[in-house]
């Protein structure tokens, strides 16, 4: 971690500084943030922002609000999906500078055109353990897409199953990336949970049907962001839990796939 990060309320041995940055990524963390930023008032000028504030973000650099290896090429998304903040928060796709990191955290990268992927592909053919953490796109994912993942040390494919409708265009996807070589522990999927005061338990048949094409599932619980508290209810807790672990999801897979 950068030696002038700090998590929370911490003030012994500080280096020299002329200013305080507090960035906070959840809505449900803004009290939390404006708390810090009063704290730290008293060691210097002190600047709050954020995705939660939907503060600018025309520009990157690697290492500062997020941990060395994070990148983003690009930010926003074109598409309006009802459950996603992206558009709201970071406006239409734009590609920006790419910068050197294994773990790519753009919003929807396969958006990019051909010429940005290409150089993204090539600054990725110098780094280990890769992965696509904001997730690929499945209307988009395109065959010569598939190729360059193989070309590259990847750790991890992250795709999104947000809409049972898409549940064919997303067995496809998998079986594809499978047949190129690709392992369960390579290929992610979020679920969306919660999503329209659904129970978040529904989703159960969701997260078997990513297993069962090949995938490994993770639960994600949607969070109001009108709701400036995050809080999973008690009786969804061990459900939330075991589903966000990979060792729990396997063995409770192993019981039911034939």
């Amino acid at each position: 971690m950068d030696p002038l990060v700090r998590i929370g309320f911490q003030s012994l041995c500080l280096p020299k500084f002329s200013e305080i940055h507090i960035s906070i990524t959840f809505s449900w963390d803004i009290e939390f943030g404006k708390n810090l930023q009063a704290y730290w008032r008293s060691f210097g000028k002190v600047r709050l922002g954020g995705p939660a504030f939907k503060s600018p973000c025309n520009r990157f650099q690697p290492g500062k609000y997020v941990k060395q290896g994070i990148v983003f090429t690009s930010r926003g998304c074109n598409f309006r999906c009802p459950w996603c903040l992206v558009p709201e928060y970071e406006g239409r796709f734009r590609t920006i500078p790419i910068q050197e990191g294994n773990i790519i955290q753009d919003n929807n990268i396969l958006l990019a055109n051909r010429n940005h992927l290409e150089k993204v592909f090539a600054m990725l053919r110098k780094q280990t353990a890769i992965s696509f953490k904001g997730g690929l796109d499945i209307r988009l994912l395109k065959d010569w897409h598939i190729q360059e993942f193989r070309s590259l040390r990847i750790q991890e494919l992250w795709l999104a199953l947000d809409e049972w409708e898409r549940r064919d265009r997303f067995r496809e996807v998998c079986f594809r990336l499978i047949k190129a070589g690709f392992r369960r522990n390579q290929i992610r999927a979020y679920c969306l949970a919660g999503y329209e005061e659904e129970p978040i338990q529904a989703c159960e048949d969701r997260l078997k049907f990513i297993y069962k094409c090949g995938a490994l599932p993770f639960i994600q619980v949607y969070q109001d962001p009108r709701i400036r508290t995050f809080k999973i209810l008690e009786r969804d807790k061990d459900f939330v839990r075991k589903w966000s672990r990979p060792a729990i999801i396997k063995t409770i897979m192993r019981g039911i796939s034939p």
